[in-house]
């Protein structure tokens, strides 16, 4: 098996600022993402917050996110790019025309969507500034919209699945796929090496089908089993610098006494095309037997030839093939529910990605980000994913592969990109154990007769207003400290670890808030304000004037968590605004400490 590390074709580029201090710049580069529809400030119900972008791409402050290559983003960014788009342009041309003449048979009709198409392609092109992907988008949106026709190539789809999973079902293959010579047999000193490299090399030959595109390609439609070169197929070599990685990660957990003690794996498995999800399923269940979680990621929307939801619930190979998994259709589910569900005996779960694209992550749905950051290892497929993945400077929060054919057929690439060294995982259990943490202090101070009293208070409720936020907490805390005999207060704000997210917090205090242990929960007043201000003696800002616990949707979440409470512990007290009043902070938008509604405010 080679490991040789394959040459980086295009370059990766630097990371860039969002501003870099010439206004011109910073115009064509806001330019670049308003006119592809890709700002967050100007459509916060389509595109990620940053912070979610933030759950998947490690990004230093003002640094911005493109989901394309380097080479398709400098081109733009160098204003070089209506003679290097050109040819891209009239891919996605040929594409979209294609589509037309393949699903209209009436002539008329056919005519005038290849024309109103062509308007409307003219006109998005004419300055140099759209990407590709985000052309094809648009347009595949009107053939949609005016020809009615919700799944286009949904059959053909169905049919490529029904080809692939006929081909592998019969003995040729797998006749050809459990083949081992004599002599390897026979280089092994126990029965139990002979068995975990037979699991290895198992692991290996399923990773060279699940890229065999020659398996699901049309032409191949109708062909008997004995014309595809099996032997072929499962001789190419391994080859790039994710091999070895890949393998050890994705080995059996606690094989046996002596070998691998690592956990079994979350794996975020993302699709690529119709056929090779067949095969991906083969991969899948293998690992699904050795322990590992797989969360199969899909298109949420037709995107050409890629793996959709549609196609998961309504493909008869694929309903079939999928039986027992569990399909997560909520977008925007939240920490808590995720990793409850994570904690079942469930093995096999279904997200889409909330996209109608080749790979974009200021696009993709809220679960998806979840589930990214909740994974260990994520494994892309195909050249379209490798470019959006490794053709630019990025790194992400998890080690991310890419598994593909190479560009002559001759050999399988696995890619490697380790996640960002600063990218900080808190699983359920460091979050529980710090939890934990504080409820022994909560029992210890009971136990010397002291009153717990949890302080719940705006700390990132207000954007931009983070730092003011703490300083205020931390000077009324510390004044109630002084007037309160024989209590132990707490302040979120002193418990915050970085790295953690408002994800990471809400759930670690949830778990402190349900002990049972506090005696009184005190919310935020604009009194408190107002005297936090004094103590450090400073005017009342404008932005802080009116506030109290109830603009703050953490808050709002604490209020519900803590009237839950009180009906098992109807002794605790509730001081603060009336519960009637937390009515207006609900929609906590991820990673935010802060309503999403919220993200439109001009900051100071």
């Amino acid at each position: 098996m080679g490991s040789k590390t394959t040459t980086q074709p295009y370059p990766v580029g630097d990371l860039i600022p969002k501003y870099r201090g010439d206004p011109k710049d910073d115009a064509w580069l806001t330019n670049f993402f308003t006119e592809n529809h890709l700002d967050f400030e100007t459509q916060p119900d389509e595109v990620a917050s940053p912070e979610q972008v933030r759950f998947v791409v490690h990004l230093p402050e003002n640094v911005v996110y493109y989901p394309c290559s380097t080479e398709v983003f400098e081109a733009i960014l160098k204003r070089q790019s209506k003679t290097y788009l050109h040819e891209r342009y009239q891919k996605v041309w040929m594409v979209v025309e294609r589509l037309v003449q393949d699903l209209i048979p009436d002539k008329s009709r056919r005519t005038f969507l290849t024309e109103l198409l062509r308007i409307k392609f003219e006109h998005d092109t004419h300055d140099g500034i759209l990407l590709p992907t985000r052309l094809e988008k648009r347009l595949f949106k009107i053939f949609i919209d005016k020809s009615k026709i919700d799944t286009p190539y949904f059959p053909a789809k169905v049919k490529r699945n029904k080809m692939v999973y006929e081909l592998v079902a019969g003995p040729t293959l797998w006749n050809t796929f459990n083949w081992i010579d004599q002599q390897t047999v026979l280089s092994f000193e126990s029965l139990e090496d002979l068995k975990s490299e037979a699991a290895k090399l198992q692991l290996q030959r399923l990773l060279k089908l699940c890229v065999a595109c020659e398996l699901w390609e049309d032409g191949v439609a109708g062909a008997d089993p004995p014309k595809i070169d099996f032997h072929r197929i499962l001789h190419r070599p391994l080859s790039g610098n994710g091999v070895e990685t890949l393998l050890k990660l994705l080995q059996r957990p606690q094989e046996a006494p002596g070998t691998s003690t690592e956990p079994p794996k979350k794996i975020l498995w993302l699709c690529n095309e119709a056929g090779e999800i067949v095969l991906d399923l083969k991969i899948i269940r293998f690992l699904l037997g050795w322990g590992h979680k797989v969360i199969l990621v899909v298109k949420d929307g037709f995107y050409l030839n890629k793996v959709t939801r549609y196609d998961l619930e309504n493909d008869p190979v694929l309903v079939e093939e999928l039986d027992g998994a569990s399909f997560i259709k909520d977008p925007g589910i939240s920490k808590r529910e995720l990793l409850e569900k994570l904690k079942t005996d469930t093995q096999l779960f279904i997200i889409s990605d909330g996209t109608q694209e080749r790979l974009n992550f200021l696009l993709t749905s809220t679960t998806f980000a979840r589930m990214f950051k909740e994974a260990d290892v994520v494994i892309s497929k195909g050249e379209g994913q490798w470019r959006r993945l490794f053709a630019n400077p990025f790194q992400f929060t998890r080690d991310v592969f890419n598994v593909r054919l190479g560009k002559e057929g001759e050999e399988v690439i696995v890619s490697y990109k380790p996640k960002h060294p600063e990218a900080v995982k808190f699983s359920e259990q460091d979050l529980k154990e710090k939890a934990q943490a504080l409820i022994r202090a909560m029992a210890a101070a009971k136990s010397r007769g002291e009153k717990v009293i949890f302080y719940s208070a705006i700390i990132g409720s207000i954007p931009g207003q983070m730092e003011t936020a703490v300083l205020i907490l931390t000077a009324f805390v510390g004044e109630l400290r002084k007037t309160y005999k024989k209590s132990f207060i707490i302040n979120p704000a002193e418990h915050f670890v970085p790295g953690m997210d408002a994800d990471d917090l809400m759930y670690m205090w949830e778990v402190v808030q349900r002990s049972g242990l506090i005696d009184i929960w005190r919310f935020q007043t604009v009194e408190d304000i107002e005297t936090s201000f004094r103590l450090l003696n400073r005017e009342v800002p404008p932005e802080w004037l009116g506030k109290d616990a109830t603009y703050s949707t953490g808050c709002t979440k604490e209020m519900n968590i803590a009237l839950d409470v009180q009906l098992d512990h109807p002794e605790m007290q509730i001081i603060g605004p009336a519960k009637e009043r937390f009515l207006r902070r609900s929609d906590y938008g991820i990673g935010k400490l802060y309503d999403r509604r919220l993200s439109d405010i001009s900051l100071p």
